[in-house]
């Protein structure tokens, strides 16, 4: 439901962008084909762009809002599903503080995080009932018009069918039919006939019915209709230019317009002769011809999509599995192809043995000070007791660089190395894509400031900037929660498992439950023997970081066994 939701909120988004920049640039042209081709067009992009996914290195603000309402309606809703199976959780006063930040107690958050699926699904409810009353109203209408044309007879005009009715209506055209009411047939046959044929003959009725289902997508959406509205105004500046083109004395036409002017529309899918309002079509007509270089404002949508897709963007986890396909015999036996998030790991862990010096246990020799880096399962942060926003590495950046910095410049100051340790913890349930972009942040912070210290001593060995700043980045156990893919070992994962025995057939598991990947382990591990066994990890997004340590675990217990 939440997914659902959110493809509507981006494709809302959308629509919006693009109403407003038809009004802004194309709404006064008398280029009538050029707009009406955007309006149809534009709602086909507005429609399909939502669904369109690229990576970005990392987020910026331009993502946050997007990336925070998707996680308000999608990231909860997998959190709860997964809190059903469980029960109540018992958490220590750490434990609050990782899963809320200041001030909140475990029950609060509980009942919060309970209440989470009522809401999607009041809103989804909500959402699915005005479609329904909107889809229903449309089928009424349409009901109504097609029991009018099947009431009176027909007869061919031209390609056409055409209707003469004798009750007081608004002559209309619909598909390839033409209905006509008895006072226009006789009064004005010529000039509303042609204008209805103008309508069939641009084939009208295809706009409007696939700007209908836009409409029962977005009944909610003021940009929806407001669109609609100006497909119909083109269609009868379409239709108003055609019947003057054919040689219909323009002030005579208008004129007649005038005395329509006045009338009720009772099938609001059909194009009517009065849909339109009389000022704008009369302005339009009088109007000078808009210069065919304008049509190059259609260029404008190019940079206004690709900044949309942008925002819509997530960050990137890069995964390795191209260079074992590439460089399968180079491998070492029994390895396990690293992704960004464990080469990050990988790389804090390898700096700080560095700094312990090879040892196992650290014994501080100097002045410590530890700052505790949290991220809880809804991907929000707290660092050194100050909460972050989910997702805002901008503003992790900045804190992380400045604590840093300020411990630094106390150290030389008192004249004394200080080690600053960061210590790491995240929930199970957080997101694989969000730790890794943290992680990265983490990074960068730390060789920002290394690479400001030596440009402030003119440059300075690797040694010695371990020795000034040292990265140690320690990592806590993941919190668990007893998630329920933790005890059943039949749930299948969103991860895909590539296999490349050295000397045997390649394999790719896809969606396996762990005990599926502990005996597909096995049995290749047996074939690979002593020629090696490569293995490529590939994570959906978002997974959540349980389901990395519990592949993680599987893979390390099942290639230590002897």
């Amino acid at each position: 439901m939440g997914t659902i939701l959110f493809y509507i909120f981006e494709s809302t988004l959308c629509l919006t962008i693009l109403y407003f920049l038809f009004r802004l640039f194309f709404r006064k042209d008398t280029l009538f084909r050029t707009n009406r081709f955007l309006l149809l067009m534009g709602t086909v992009v507005c429609t399909l762009l939502p669904l369109l996914q690229i990576d970005v290195p990392q987020y910026t603000t331009l993502q946050l809002p997007i990336t925070t309402v998707r996680h308000l309606l999608t990231e909860k809703e997998v959190n709860i599903e997964r809190e059903r199976g469980v029960g109540e959780k018992h958490l220590s006063g750490e434990e609050n503080l990782f899963m809320a930040g200041k001030g909140d107690d475990t029950e609060e958050n509980h009942a919060n995080v309970i209440q989470a699926i009522p809401v999607t699904l009041l809103l989804g409810g909500c959402y699915f009932i005005g479609a329904l009353v909107v889809l229903t109203f449309l089928l009424f209408s349409t009901i109504r018009m097609r029991r009018l044309i099947h009431s009176y007879p027909a007869c061919n005009y031209g390609k056409y069918k055409l209707i003469i009715c004798p009750e007081k209506i608004v002559s209309f055209s619909w598909g390839n039919t033409i209905v006509l009411s008895q006072e226009d047939y006789e009064r004005n046959p010529g000039e509303i006939l042609l204008h209805e044929q103008m309508h069939l003959q641009h084939r009208h009725t295809w706009d409007l019915l696939w700007m209908e289902c836009i409409m029962i997508l977005h009944w909610f959406n003021p940009a929806a209709w407001l669109l609609m509205r100006e497909l119909r105004e083109v269609h009868e500046y379409e239709a108003d230019n055609g019947v003057i083109n054919n040689g219909i004395d323009a002030t005579e036409y208008q004129l007649l317009l005038v005395k329509k002017s006045v009338g009720t529309r009772l099938y609001s899918m059909a194009c009517g002769f009065n849909h339109s309002k009389l000022k704008n079509r009369i302005t339009m007509m009088l109007k000078r011809r808009t210069n065919n270089w304008a049509r190059l404002k259609l260029l404008l949508f190019v940079p206004v999509a690709a900044g949309t897709l942008y925002a819509f963007a997530r960050p990137e986890v890069k995964k390795t599995v191209e260079q074992v396909i590439n460089n399968p015999v180079s491998v070492k036996q029994d390895s396990v192809q690293e992704g960004e998030l464990q080469q990050l790991e990988a790389f804090f862990t390898h700096k700080a043995n560095d700094a312990m010096g090879g040892k196992k246990e650290y014994r501080p020799e100097k002045p410590m000070r530890t700052c505790n880096f949290f991220v809880n399962m809804n991907n929000k942060m707290m660092l050194d007791q100050e909460l972050i926003k989910e997702y805002d590495v901008e503003t992790l950046s900045i804190r992380l660089t400045n604590l840093l910095r300020n411990s630094y410049q106390k150290a030389v100051k008192q004249d004394e190395d200080q080690l600053f340790v960061l210590l790491v913890k995240y929930d199970r349930g957080s997101s694989s894509t969000a730790i890794t972009s943290y992680l990265r942040t983490i990074k960068e912070a730390y060789l920002q400031v290394r690479g400001e210290i030596s440009g402030e001593l003119g440059g300075v060995s690797e040694a010695r900037l371990d020795s000034l700043l040292p990265i140690f980045v320690s990592f806590g156990e993941p919190k668990i929660y007893s998630y329920k893919y933790k005890t059943a070992s039949d749930l299948f994962l969103p991860i895909e498992v590539s296999l490349y025995p050295k000397g045997g057939t390649s394999s790719v598991i896809k969606n396996p439950s762990l005990q599926e990947l502990e005996s597909k382990l096995k049995n290749y591990k047996t074939i690979a023997n002593s020629d090696g066994l490569s293995i490529g990890l590939k994570f959906d997004k978002d997974v959540t970081m349980g389901m990395v340590q519990d592949v993680k675990e599987v893979i390390r217990t099942t290639l230590s066994d002897k």
